[in-house]
């Protein structure tokens, strides 16, 4: 026993294992702090002192602000903002949210706003409860991460919001009132609501639907409820003249040589396949993760448009089901081949698709560390 302490000790106080393991802290900060930090500190300097806008904030957000401001509709875009994904064709509450930024400047508005998407990248994954501190890191070098703070577009506060969903899931006023908030914000994240449905919490569904109707009244009786005619023929059009561009599953059928109706089909197919297996795994195997994983995946395939910092949303399942640091924490790093831009090639909209399935398949693969929902407790008299 006495030379087995002894070897231990001497294990222990080995140099080597000392200078290996201050390589690999040495390593970790390299990777998960330097790297970052540089990334970061290039794009900031970039868009103050180069110009580089934040292109969703500027044209789109800001624009219809101001038009809110004036008396105007903040649904007012020609043909050419259209065409260039430059309109704004979100819900009467988002116009609601964004108009106070106009009474800002186009430039202080721009960089308060970035700055506030950049600070819901961290409080995503620590509403996640990650405390593994690498991950933050290894975040915040992936391509849609970084469109999505310094592109001002609606991503990383949407993943935020599915984040807080996911967190106080089990308190039904909170979980109902962020559910309903998130889908009136950024309607494409619909798949929430299910998901509470295929959890068993119908009390947080019914009161979402609530919380909706009570939320869109207010918005919309703001706006005038004439304007909803207006955003509907506007989110018509822009689907229309965007649905080929992007990382949509319509987007990606056209690459494959299918036409507008067929890939509809396969959308609307693929979109009820995930949606029952999501309430399957919900309802019948009572798993809250699985049933978040898929919840995610459908709202990325049901989307009739699908843009690179969509994928900020994969940040929900990995956080949720591999919350250290894996292998897969660094894969979205090959995203950074996949630009924001409405004209991408085929292989761009593979690679996409590819690294969301291997991050979601990783995810699902983990659903064995996590047990089953126990059952509610009998109501008694």
């Amino acid at each position: 026993m006495a030379e087995m302490s002894a070897t231990i000790t001497l294990r222990r106080g080995d140099p080597r294992l000392e200078r290996a393991t201050a390589l690999k802290r040495a390593a970790d900060q390299l990777c998960f702090i330097g790297t970052p930090a540089m990334i970061t500190t290039i794009i900031v300097y970039a868009t103050l002192f180069r110009h580089w806008i934040p292109y969703d904030f500027h044209w789109s957000y800001y624009p219809a602000a101001v038009r809110f401001l004036s008396g105007g509709s903040p649904y007012g875009a020609s043909h050419v903002a259209v065409v260039h994904g430059r309109a704004f064709v979100y819900p009467a509450l988002a116009a609601l949210l964004f108009a106070p930024f106009g009474l800002l400047g186009s430039t202080p508005a721009g960089e308060l706003y970035m700055l506030l998407c950049f600070l819901m990248v961290p409080a995503s994954l620590w509403a996640m409860k990650v405390r593994d501190w690498r991950l933050y890191g290894a975040a915040l070098v992936w391509l849609p991460v970084v469109i999505g703070w310094q592109g001002g577009n609606v991503s990383v506060p949407v993943t935020l919001l599915v984040a807080l969903a996911w967190r106080y899931r089990d308190r039904p006023a909170v979980a109902a009132l962020i559910v309903a908030v998130a889908i009136s914000f950024k309607p494409f994240v619909w798949p929430l609501w299910l998901f509470l449905i295929a959890t068993r919490r119908f009390r947080a569904a019914a009161l979402a639907v609530g919380w909706g109707v009570v939320v869109n009244l207010l918005a919309w009786a703001v706006l005038g409820f004439g304007a909803i005619r207006t955003y509907l023929r506007l989110s018509g059009e822009v689907t229309h003249s965007l649905w080929r561009g992007g990382y949509s599953a319509l987007a990606l059928a056209h690459h494959l040589g299918l036409g507008l109706a067929g890939a509809g089909l396969i959308l609307l197919t693929g979109s009820a396949l995930i949606a029952e297996l999501l309430v399957h795994q919900g309802l019948r195997r009572q798993r809250d993760e699985a049933a978040m994983v898929l919840a995610v995946l459908l709202m990325l395939f049901a989307s009739p448009l699908v843009w690179s910092h969509y994928f900020v949303l994969l940040l929900v399942p990995l956080a949720i089901m591999r919350p250290r640091l894996s292998a897969v924490w660094v894969l979205p790093g090959l995203m950074w081949m996949c630009p924001p831009s409405t004209t991408v090639v085929t292989w761009q909209v593979g690679l996409a698709w590819s690294v969301t399935a291997v991050c979601l398949i990783y995810a699902w693969a983990a659903r064995a560390n996590f047990p089953p929902r126990p059952p509610a407790p009998p109501v008694t008299a």
